[in-house]
């Protein structure tokens, strides 16, 4: 959730359950709501956010990705699928680390 924003700056803040992150939007920063391109102006506090980010040399955050809005349905599907193929490959590990059933010679 975002706490605050500096459009003059071209931050935003995300406030954590130890301590705030401040965000850089720069020229390469890709930001979408609800799937489709915005801008700065888009980012307002009290939004959910979600994205990644680089850790720039000193130590500032730069914005890669920023998503604004809930999560789209299409989110939530890929969600989904990877989590499904995830148990899956939970399952096939579990069951090929079983002793062989294979009697010793």
């Amino acid at each position: 959730m975002i706490s605050a924003v500096d459009n003059r700056a071209k931050t935003f803040t995300i406030a954590g359950k130890e301590h705030s992150r401040t965000f850089k939007i720069t020229a390469k920063t890709t930001v979408t709501k609800a799937g489709a391109p915005a801008t700065m102006k888009d980012v307002v506090a009290n939004e959910e956010v979600r994205g990644s980010y680089w850790k720039v040399m000193d130590g500032t955050l730069e914005a890669k990705t920023v998503k604004l809005g809930p999560k789209t349905d299409a989110e939530k599907a890929a969600d989904e699928k990877r989590k499904a193929a995830k148990k899956e490959k939970e399952a096939a590990a579990e069951s090929s680390a079983s002793p062989s059933a294979s009697p010793k010679p």
